[in-house]
């Protein structure tokens, strides 16, 4: 797969700044606890459902509780999910409206994305030969879910598609211009568009 068209987002942007404000540089770096503490916050283990804790008092604490049942890579998974809530939202989910509550899982499942599997960590990793192995490859050295790594691996050749395609529409109509405009024709086209230019200058001092 080729990066070159890949274009990171501002909440990308965001995360990969806290990571190398803090030496995360590697997947090696990319602890849980580590990042739990480098944001404010605690980890604990329980056997329930992993969720996230936190008041919106301005201090920036937070705690996550993971199910101690899950093996680590869904735990992992749903550690950098959780954390997205603290970070970024604010008030109860639960008396939020659907609406809201839908929309914070989404941002929730990219933030996801972007913290478990940085972008400029997967640059510098070796490309498989074959790009079928690229998902197993990710959820191996990420230490994450395949179905976590295959939404990265999805959002990430989305948005070189979406690139390319949108340099292709740029060099169209770019095009189109050079097209039109008479400077680019032909020796004839040109001659006629100088001799038109001209007669409507001859009239133009007939009628002053």
């Amino acid at each position: 797969m080729d990066y070159t068209h890949y274009k990171t987002s501002p909440l990308e942007e965001w995360i990969n700044e806290m990571y190398f404000t803090h030496s995360i540089y590697t997947p090696n770096d990319l602890d849980i606890h580590r990042i739990a503490e480098v944001f404010g916050g605690e980890i604990l283990y329980l056997p329930t459902r992993s969720h996230a804790y936190w008041d919106d008092d301005d201090t920036g604490e937070f705690l996550i509780s993971l199910d101690s049942r899950l093996d680590k890579p869904v735990q992992r998974s749903h550690f950098f999910h959780e954390l997205c809530h603290p970070l970024r939202h604010v008030g109860n989910q639960k008396v939020l409206p659907k609406t809201f509550r839908d929309l914070q899982e989404t941002q929730a499942s990219l933030f996801q994305q972007y913290a478990a599997i940085p972008f400029f960590m997967v640059r510098e990793l070796e490309v498989p030969l074959y790009e079928k192995n690229i998902v197993n490859y990710w959820a191996h050295v990420f230490n994450v879910t395949v179905s976590l790594a295959l939404r990265r691996y999805n959002q990430i050749k989305s948005r070189i598609i979406q690139a390319k395609n949108d340099l292709k529409l740029l060099s169209y109509h770019r095009s189109l211009y050079r097209k039109a405009d008479p400077t680019n024709g032909c020796n004839e086209a040109k001659e006629m568009f100088r001799i038109a230019i001209q007669r409507k200058k001859e009239k133009e001092v007939v009628y002053k």
